[in-house]
Protein backbone atom coordinates (compact mmCIF):
# COMPACT_ATOMS: atom_id res chain seq x y z
CA UNK A 1 0.00 0.00 0.00
CA UNK A 2 1.32 3.54 -1.04
CA UNK A 3 1.50 5.53 1.90
CA UNK A 4 -0.08 8.73 1.69
CA UNK A 5 1.40 12.21 1.14
CA UNK A 6 1.68 14.52 3.83
CA UNK A 7 -0.36 18.32 3.45
CA UNK A 8 2.85 19.88 2.61
CA UNK A 9 3.99 16.77 0.10
CA UNK A 10 0.31 17.33 -1.65
CA UNK A 11 0.74 21.00 -1.67
CA UNK A 12 4.37 21.06 -3.25
CA UNK A 13 3.34 18.24 -6.18
CA UNK A 14 0.19 20.29 -7.15
CA UNK A 15 2.51 23.66 -6.83
CA UNK A 16 5.05 21.90 -8.99
CA UNK A 17 2.33 20.36 -11.65
CA UNK A 18 1.15 24.29 -11.79
CA UNK A 19 4.41 25.50 -12.58
CA UNK A 20 5.30 23.26 -15.41
CA UNK A 21 1.80 23.33 -17.04
CA UNK A 22 2.36 27.02 -17.32
CA UNK A 23 5.94 26.81 -18.58
CA UNK A 24 4.49 24.90 -21.30
CA UNK A 25 1.45 26.83 -21.89
CA UNK A 26 3.84 29.96 -22.34
CA UNK A 27 5.75 27.72 -25.09
CA UNK A 28 2.29 26.77 -27.01
CA UNK A 29 1.02 30.78 -26.56
CA UNK A 30 4.88 31.46 -28.12
CA UNK A 31 4.06 28.92 -31.42
CA UNK A 32 6.63 26.08 -29.65
CA UNK A 33 6.87 23.15 -27.73
CA UNK A 34 9.56 22.74 -25.24
CA UNK A 35 12.50 20.44 -26.90
CA UNK A 36 13.51 17.24 -24.44
CA UNK A 37 16.36 19.07 -22.68
CA UNK A 38 14.06 22.53 -22.30
CA UNK A 39 11.20 20.41 -21.03
CA UNK A 40 13.52 17.97 -18.19
CA UNK A 41 14.94 21.94 -16.99
CA UNK A 42 11.27 23.06 -16.88
CA UNK A 43 10.92 19.99 -14.48
CA UNK A 44 14.17 20.83 -12.64
CA UNK A 45 12.63 24.66 -12.28
CA UNK A 46 9.01 23.59 -11.36
CA UNK A 47 10.19 21.54 -8.63
CA UNK A 48 12.26 23.86 -7.40
CA UNK A 49 9.32 26.85 -7.33
CA UNK A 50 7.14 24.49 -5.44
CA UNK A 51 10.06 23.77 -2.84
CA UNK A 52 10.25 28.15 -2.79
CA UNK A 53 6.94 28.60 -2.10
CA UNK A 54 6.08 25.42 0.33
CA UNK A 55 8.98 26.20 2.22
CA UNK A 56 7.62 28.43 4.91
CA UNK A 57 5.71 25.40 5.54
CA UNK A 58 8.39 22.67 6.54
CA UNK A 59 10.03 22.43 10.19
CA UNK A 60 12.71 22.80 10.04
CA UNK A 61 12.93 25.30 6.93
CA UNK A 62 15.61 23.87 4.39
CA UNK A 63 16.93 26.06 1.76
CA UNK A 64 16.14 24.85 -2.14
CA UNK A 65 19.34 23.69 -3.73
CA UNK A 66 20.13 26.40 -6.75
CA UNK A 67 19.62 25.91 -10.07
CA UNK A 68 22.07 26.50 -12.41
CA UNK A 69 20.95 26.40 -16.33
CA UNK A 70 23.88 25.53 -19.19
CA UNK A 71 24.10 25.17 -22.69
CA UNK A 72 24.91 26.56 -26.17
CA UNK A 73 23.91 29.73 -26.97
CA UNK A 74 20.44 30.14 -28.71
CA UNK A 75 18.51 27.29 -26.92
CA UNK A 76 16.28 29.17 -24.77
CA UNK A 77 17.77 29.04 -21.60
CA UNK A 78 17.02 32.75 -20.74
CA UNK A 79 13.10 32.22 -22.33
CA UNK A 80 12.90 29.62 -20.27
CA UNK A 81 14.07 31.63 -16.97
CA UNK A 82 11.82 34.25 -17.64
CA UNK A 83 8.85 32.21 -17.97
CA UNK A 84 9.67 30.92 -15.02
CA UNK A 85 10.32 33.81 -13.06
CA UNK A 86 6.94 35.77 -14.44
CA UNK A 87 5.06 32.91 -13.28
CA UNK A 88 6.66 32.31 -9.46
CA UNK A 89 4.96 33.25 -6.56
CA UNK A 90 7.68 34.83 -4.33
CA UNK A 91 10.02 37.33 -3.61
CA UNK A 92 12.14 38.00 -6.38
CA UNK A 93 14.81 39.89 -7.94
CA UNK A 94 16.15 39.26 -11.46
CA UNK A 95 19.63 40.95 -12.90
CA UNK A 96 21.53 40.40 -15.97
CA UNK A 97 25.68 39.79 -15.35
CA UNK A 98 26.65 43.67 -16.83
CA UNK A 99 23.79 44.64 -14.66
CA UNK A 100 24.75 43.42 -11.35
CA UNK A 101 28.55 44.53 -12.10
CA UNK A 102 27.70 48.23 -12.48
CA UNK A 103 25.60 48.36 -9.74
CA UNK A 104 28.39 47.05 -8.01
CA UNK A 105 30.90 48.71 -8.85
CA UNK A 106 29.12 52.06 -8.40
CA UNK A 107 28.24 50.37 -5.11
CA UNK A 108 32.31 50.27 -4.23
CA UNK A 109 32.47 54.11 -4.93
CA UNK A 110 29.80 54.88 -2.34
CA UNK A 111 30.17 55.63 1.14
CA UNK A 112 30.97 52.30 3.44
CA UNK A 113 28.75 52.50 6.11
CA UNK A 114 28.92 49.42 8.41
CA UNK A 115 30.99 46.85 6.41
CA UNK A 116 32.67 47.00 3.18
CA UNK A 117 31.37 49.15 0.01
CA UNK A 118 31.10 45.35 -1.86
CA UNK A 119 29.55 43.33 1.26
CA UNK A 120 26.90 46.43 1.18
CA UNK A 121 25.75 46.10 -2.03
CA UNK A 122 25.63 42.37 -2.56
CA UNK A 123 23.40 42.81 0.45
CA UNK A 124 21.10 45.16 -1.44
CA UNK A 125 20.97 42.61 -4.27
CA UNK A 126 20.09 39.94 -1.54
CA UNK A 127 17.57 42.19 0.55
CA UNK A 128 13.88 41.35 1.05
CA UNK A 129 13.76 38.50 -1.66
CA UNK A 130 13.54 34.41 -1.29
CA UNK A 131 14.66 33.89 -4.98
CA UNK A 132 17.46 35.62 -7.06
CA UNK A 133 17.72 35.05 -11.10
CA UNK A 134 20.96 36.06 -12.28
CA UNK A 135 20.83 35.71 -16.09
CA UNK A 136 24.30 35.15 -18.74
CA UNK A 137 26.51 34.45 -15.44
CA UNK A 138 30.10 34.14 -16.77
CA UNK A 139 33.83 35.03 -15.12
CA UNK A 140 36.56 36.23 -17.44
CA UNK A 141 38.18 38.39 -15.17
CA UNK A 142 39.82 37.46 -12.20
CA UNK A 143 38.64 40.47 -9.86
CA UNK A 144 34.69 39.81 -11.24
CA UNK A 145 35.40 36.04 -10.31
CA UNK A 146 36.52 37.37 -6.32
CA UNK A 147 32.66 39.38 -6.95
CA UNK A 148 30.98 36.04 -7.53
CA UNK A 149 32.20 34.26 -4.68
CA UNK A 150 31.35 36.89 -2.74
CA UNK A 151 28.34 37.05 -3.84
CA UNK A 152 27.44 33.27 -3.50
CA UNK A 153 28.81 33.17 0.23
CA UNK A 154 26.43 35.71 1.23
CA UNK A 155 23.33 33.80 -0.82
CA UNK A 156 24.44 30.94 1.21
CA UNK A 157 24.53 32.34 4.49
CA UNK A 158 21.58 34.14 3.93
CA UNK A 159 19.95 30.90 2.47
CA UNK A 160 18.95 32.71 -0.41
CA UNK A 161 18.33 30.15 -3.65
CA UNK A 162 19.84 31.34 -6.95
CA UNK A 163 18.30 30.35 -10.61
CA UNK A 164 21.01 31.35 -13.04
CA UNK A 165 21.99 30.50 -16.23
CA UNK A 166 25.00 30.41 -18.77
CA UNK A 167 26.51 29.32 -21.80
CA UNK A 168 29.58 27.81 -19.84
CA UNK A 169 29.49 24.81 -17.57
CA UNK A 170 30.68 25.55 -14.15
CA UNK A 171 33.91 23.63 -14.99
CA UNK A 172 34.75 26.15 -17.99
CA UNK A 173 34.31 29.38 -15.93
CA UNK A 174 36.63 31.61 -15.73
CA UNK A 175 38.58 29.64 -18.85
CA UNK A 176 42.13 31.66 -18.61
CA UNK A 177 44.58 29.01 -17.94
CA UNK A 178 46.72 32.27 -15.63
CA UNK A 179 43.55 32.23 -13.73
CA UNK A 180 41.30 29.39 -13.71
CA UNK A 181 43.15 27.60 -10.60
CA UNK A 182 42.31 30.98 -8.21
CA UNK A 183 38.32 30.19 -9.55
CA UNK A 184 38.05 26.48 -8.81
CA UNK A 185 37.14 26.96 -4.96
CA UNK A 186 34.09 28.95 -6.51
CA UNK A 187 33.34 26.66 -8.87
CA UNK A 188 33.28 23.67 -6.36
CA UNK A 189 31.07 25.32 -4.53
CA UNK A 190 28.69 26.22 -7.32
CA UNK A 191 28.66 22.37 -8.08
CA UNK A 192 27.63 22.15 -4.13
CA UNK A 193 24.78 23.89 -3.60
CA UNK A 194 23.09 24.27 -7.16
CA UNK A 195 21.61 21.20 -9.42
CA UNK A 196 23.67 21.47 -13.03
CA UNK A 197 21.07 21.29 -15.54
CA UNK A 198 22.25 21.19 -19.15
CA UNK A 199 20.18 22.65 -22.27
CA UNK A 200 21.41 21.24 -25.49
CA UNK A 201 18.81 21.19 -28.29
CA UNK A 202 20.63 20.68 -31.34
CA UNK A 203 20.18 24.25 -32.78
CA UNK A 204 20.73 28.02 -31.84
CA UNK A 205 17.54 29.38 -32.59
CA UNK A 206 18.37 32.67 -33.25
CA UNK A 207 20.79 31.74 -36.48
CA UNK A 208 18.81 28.81 -37.60
CA UNK A 209 14.87 29.82 -36.68
CA UNK A 210 12.43 26.64 -37.68
CA UNK A 211 8.77 26.31 -37.53
CA UNK A 212 8.39 25.76 -34.20
CA UNK A 213 11.43 26.81 -32.79
CA UNK A 214 12.20 28.97 -29.44
CA UNK A 215 11.56 32.74 -30.40
CA UNK A 216 14.20 34.91 -29.48
CA UNK A 217 14.56 37.32 -26.56
CA UNK A 218 16.01 39.83 -27.69
CA UNK A 219 13.47 42.82 -28.10
CA UNK A 220 11.82 44.60 -31.01
CA UNK A 221 14.24 47.32 -31.21
CA UNK A 222 17.45 45.32 -30.85
CA UNK A 223 16.09 43.60 -34.25
CA UNK A 224 15.51 46.23 -36.17
CA UNK A 225 19.52 47.05 -36.31
CA UNK A 226 21.73 46.69 -39.47
CA UNK A 227 25.32 45.45 -40.64
CA UNK A 228 26.09 47.49 -43.09
CA UNK A 229 28.53 46.89 -45.95
CA UNK A 230 30.80 49.22 -47.02
CA UNK A 231 28.17 51.96 -46.00
CA UNK A 232 27.56 54.35 -48.64
CA UNK A 233 26.07 57.46 -48.21
CA UNK A 234 23.27 55.74 -50.59
CA UNK A 235 22.89 52.60 -48.56
CA UNK A 236 23.13 55.14 -44.94
CA UNK A 237 20.13 57.28 -46.81
CA UNK A 238 17.85 54.60 -47.01
CA UNK A 239 18.16 53.91 -43.52
CA UNK A 240 17.69 57.79 -42.34
CA UNK A 241 21.23 57.59 -41.40
CA UNK A 242 23.67 60.50 -42.48
CA UNK A 243 27.15 60.78 -41.49
CA UNK A 244 28.01 63.28 -38.76
CA UNK A 245 30.19 66.49 -39.89
CA UNK A 246 33.85 67.04 -37.81
CA UNK A 247 31.97 69.79 -35.80
CA UNK A 248 29.57 67.54 -34.64
CA UNK A 249 32.39 65.49 -32.72
CA UNK A 250 32.60 65.96 -29.11
CA UNK A 251 33.77 63.86 -25.46
CA UNK A 252 31.66 61.83 -23.56
CA UNK A 253 32.25 60.90 -19.87
CA UNK A 254 29.60 58.01 -19.27
CA UNK A 255 31.34 57.33 -16.23
CA UNK A 256 35.29 57.58 -15.49
CA UNK A 257 36.63 57.11 -18.96
CA UNK A 258 36.17 59.78 -21.58
CA UNK A 259 35.05 58.94 -25.02
CA UNK A 260 35.32 61.04 -28.26
CA UNK A 261 32.09 60.16 -30.73
CA UNK A 262 31.30 61.38 -33.28
CA UNK A 263 27.58 62.64 -33.06
CA UNK A 264 25.28 62.35 -29.58
CA UNK A 265 21.75 63.75 -30.53
CA UNK A 266 18.90 62.97 -28.04
CA UNK A 267 18.52 59.36 -28.98
CA UNK A 268 20.89 58.72 -31.37
CA UNK A 269 24.51 57.65 -30.18
CA UNK A 270 27.38 57.68 -33.36
CA UNK A 271 30.82 56.17 -32.42
CA UNK A 272 33.95 54.70 -33.98
CA UNK A 273 34.64 51.67 -33.22
CA UNK A 274 38.76 52.12 -32.06
CA UNK A 275 37.24 55.16 -29.94
CA UNK A 276 34.72 52.81 -28.03
CA UNK A 277 36.39 49.46 -27.86
CA UNK A 278 40.10 50.10 -28.68
CA UNK A 279 40.96 52.04 -25.72
CA UNK A 280 39.86 51.84 -21.84
CA UNK A 281 36.24 51.79 -21.89
CA UNK A 282 34.61 49.27 -19.55
CA UNK A 283 31.25 47.72 -19.34
CA UNK A 284 29.67 50.91 -17.31
CA UNK A 285 30.41 52.83 -19.84
CA UNK A 286 28.49 50.69 -22.41
CA UNK A 287 25.80 50.45 -19.82
CA UNK A 288 25.01 54.09 -19.02
CA UNK A 289 25.25 55.02 -22.57
CA UNK A 290 22.71 52.40 -23.22
CA UNK A 291 20.16 54.26 -20.58
CA UNK A 292 20.85 57.61 -22.31
CA UNK A 293 20.75 56.43 -26.45
CA UNK A 294 18.42 53.99 -27.69
CA UNK A 295 19.90 54.11 -30.87
CA UNK A 296 23.93 53.29 -31.62
CA UNK A 297 25.73 53.93 -35.01
CA UNK A 298 29.34 52.19 -34.81
CA UNK A 299 31.10 52.08 -37.77
CA UNK A 300 34.79 51.75 -39.15
CA UNK A 301 34.25 48.15 -37.39
CA UNK A 302 36.74 45.98 -38.75
CA UNK A 303 36.17 42.67 -40.26
CA UNK A 304 36.33 40.26 -38.34
CA UNK A 305 37.57 37.47 -40.48
CA UNK A 306 40.09 39.28 -42.84
CA UNK A 307 41.25 42.57 -40.37
CA UNK A 308 43.94 41.64 -37.62
CA UNK A 309 44.19 45.57 -37.00
CA UNK A 310 41.55 44.94 -33.43
CA UNK A 311 43.77 43.68 -30.42
CA UNK A 312 41.52 40.58 -28.43
CA UNK A 313 40.81 43.16 -25.73
CA UNK A 314 39.16 45.38 -28.43
CA UNK A 315 37.33 42.79 -29.55
CA UNK A 316 36.22 41.63 -26.04
CA UNK A 317 34.87 45.16 -25.71
CA UNK A 318 33.10 44.96 -28.45
CA UNK A 319 31.82 41.85 -27.57
CA UNK A 320 30.63 43.53 -24.29
CA UNK A 321 28.55 46.00 -25.95
CA UNK A 322 26.81 43.85 -28.27
CA UNK A 323 25.58 41.44 -24.90
CA UNK A 324 24.72 45.33 -23.19
CA UNK A 325 22.89 46.60 -26.34
CA UNK A 326 20.69 43.07 -26.50
CA UNK A 327 19.79 42.79 -23.49
CA UNK A 328 18.65 46.95 -23.18
CA UNK A 329 16.91 46.34 -26.86
CA UNK A 330 19.04 49.53 -28.33
CA UNK A 331 18.77 49.76 -31.92
CA UNK A 332 22.05 48.86 -33.37
CA UNK A 333 23.54 49.56 -37.05
CA UNK A 334 27.01 48.55 -37.56
CA UNK A 335 28.85 49.95 -40.89
CA UNK A 336 32.19 48.75 -41.94
CA UNK A 337 33.98 47.97 -44.93
CA UNK A 338 33.48 43.99 -44.71
CA UNK A 339 33.47 41.04 -44.85
CA UNK A 340 31.24 41.62 -41.98
CA UNK A 341 31.03 37.56 -40.91
CA UNK A 342 31.05 36.72 -37.27
CA UNK A 343 30.97 32.88 -37.94
CA UNK A 344 34.73 33.04 -40.08
CA UNK A 345 36.74 34.82 -37.03
CA UNK A 346 40.36 35.97 -37.78
CA UNK A 347 43.07 34.46 -36.05
CA UNK A 348 42.53 32.59 -32.60
CA UNK A 349 45.01 35.52 -30.58
CA UNK A 350 42.37 38.15 -31.63
CA UNK A 351 39.04 36.12 -31.01
CA UNK A 352 36.59 37.17 -28.29
CA UNK A 353 36.18 34.30 -26.03
CA UNK A 354 32.39 35.00 -26.74
CA UNK A 355 32.54 35.12 -29.99
CA UNK A 356 29.56 32.17 -30.32
CA UNK A 357 27.18 34.44 -28.61
CA UNK A 358 28.08 37.49 -30.67
CA UNK A 359 27.73 35.97 -33.64
CA UNK A 360 24.45 34.23 -32.78
CA UNK A 361 23.29 37.74 -31.35
CA UNK A 362 24.56 39.36 -34.65
CA UNK A 363 23.04 37.23 -36.29
CA UNK A 364 19.16 39.06 -35.70
CA UNK A 365 20.50 41.77 -37.32
CA UNK A 366 19.74 42.51 -41.16
CA UNK A 367 22.10 42.91 -44.11
CA UNK A 368 22.08 45.97 -45.84
CA UNK A 369 23.54 45.25 -49.05
CA UNK A 370 26.13 47.45 -50.94
CA UNK A 371 24.10 49.50 -53.88
CA UNK A 372 24.75 47.61 -56.81
CA UNK A 373 23.20 44.60 -54.81
CA UNK A 374 20.70 46.82 -54.23
CA UNK A 375 19.83 48.14 -57.73
CA UNK A 376 19.62 44.78 -58.88
CA UNK A 377 17.14 43.47 -56.13
CA UNK A 378 14.92 46.80 -57.50
CA UNK A 379 15.38 45.53 -61.15
CA UNK A 380 14.41 41.71 -60.37
CA UNK A 381 11.58 43.49 -58.33
CA UNK A 382 10.35 45.79 -60.85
Amino acid sequence: MTPALSPRSRIAREAARVLAKGMAHDAGRSGFELEPSQRKAAEHLAAFGAAVTTRRLALPRRTPRSIYLHGPVGRGKTWLMDSFFRRLRARKRRVHFHDFFRKLHAGTHAPAGDGTAIQNSVDALLSDIDVLFFDEFHVHDVGDGMFIARLLRTAAQRRIPLVVTSNYAPDQLLPNPLWHDHFVPTIAAIKEMMDIVEINGPSDFRRFPVAGAVPDESGPAFRSGRIITPGTSRQLGRLGLFRPTASQGHVLTPTTQPIVVKNADPDLLWVGFAELCGGLTATSDFLALADAYRTWVIDDVPSPSTDGSASAPAWQRFSNVVDVLYDQDVTLFLIGAGPMEWDVAGPAETRPVDMDRIASRLSLLGRAASDEAEANDEVAGS
